[in-house]
């Protein structure tokens, strides 16, 4: 016999924020302790979460730059051995220790006459 999960649904609290995520417990206790974490630190969507990485009107650019570590196990970005994102793929091992992998996000609104 299966173990039953109970469904968790989070919303955001940020005042007006309808996002939601859901989580599982695997017991009665873990469900009443996730409520209780999320009574104390409440769950905020990634829009609220982190308000400046989110690409905007007002924000209508991002620039992100980590630099590459040497390990006696391999090279990484931030604990990564991988950065990819659409158009782009970067293996840390391809290059030495130091390098920067810089990122650039730009949003571009079209034209008033396209409208």
């Amino acid at each position: 016999m299966s173990r039953r999960e109970y469904t968790i649904r989070l919303v955001c609290a940020h005042e007006g924020c309808r996002e939601s995520t859901y989580t599982t417990a695997s017991t009665r206790r873990e469900e009443a302790e996730t409520r209780a974490t999320y009574r104390k630190d409440p769950y905020r969507c990634y829009r609220h979460s982190r308000p400046d990485e989110v690409l905007s009107v007002d924000n209508p650019v991002r620039h992100t730059i980590v630099v590459s570590e040497g390990k006696p196990y391999g090279n990484f970005w931030d604990r990564q051995g991988l950065v990819s994102g659409p158009g782009f793929k970067a293996i840390c091992n391809d290059f030495p220790p130091g390098t920067k992998l810089i990122v650039t996000a730009r949003i571009e609104l079209p034209s008033e006459e396209s409208l």
